[in-house]
């Protein structure tokens, strides 16, 4: 059974042991995930992995210093071992899962709050926005993403993490009609 946890703890701690920055080993792997999908066929087992690895090192060697001698730094060599390790242990079809926890996981320890705004034109106001969700969150800095959704009729959807705010007009309108259906009438 795939427990993502323990992948990212075994990728957090391998290369917190060595001293590395995890961020940069997280854009390793993201480079390394990326090759690895678009290889032709299946990539699984102690056989693809030894290739991929050979790969890895000579594609390391060609892209390095004159004479190939720079090695890969702690935070490079503790992704290419994780990536390795996922495709010998048949696990390489979760690696999207994987990075987007260890995402996660380093967006919580920096204190990075990232929040997608649903939104009609116009705009809503980027700094009001990132400031309340500093306020309720605590974050040391807000990520906001951007999405047009004309369907909301106006007003604006916030959506951080599994939680959502939704000052739509389309949602105050759903509101009201479940009110009157109801024969509540708002009382």
């Amino acid at each position: 059974m795939f427990i993502p946890e323990r992948w990212v703890a075994a990728f957090i701690n391998s290369i917190s042991a060595q001293g590395a920055e995890a961020e940069e080993g997280l854009d390793v792997l993201k480079v390394l995930s990326r090759w690895g999908k678009s290889l032709p066929g299946a990539v699984f087992g102690s056989s693809a992995a030894q290739k991929m690895e050979k790969l890895i090192r000579e594609g390391i060697a060609k892209v390095s210093s004159p004479g190939g001698t720079r090695l890969p730094s702690p935070a490079m060599e503790t992704a290419i071992r994780f990536f390795i390790l996922l495709v010998k242990r048949n696990s390489f079809s979760h690696i999207d899962t994987l990075i987007d926890e260890i995402q996660k996981f380093l967006d919580r320890k920096n204190g990075i709050v990232k929040a997608t705004v649903e939104y009609v034109p116009p705009q809503a106001d980027d700094a009001r926005i990132k400031e309340a969700i500093t306020k309720r969150t605590g974050a040391a800095r807000v990520e906001l993403e951007w999405l047009l959704k004309p369907e909301l009729i106006g007003g604006y959807r916030l959506r951080i993490g599994d939680d959502v705010i939704d000052a739509s007009i389309r949602s105050q309108l759903q509101q009201l009609e479940a009110c009157l259906a109801s024969g509540d009438g708002g009382n």
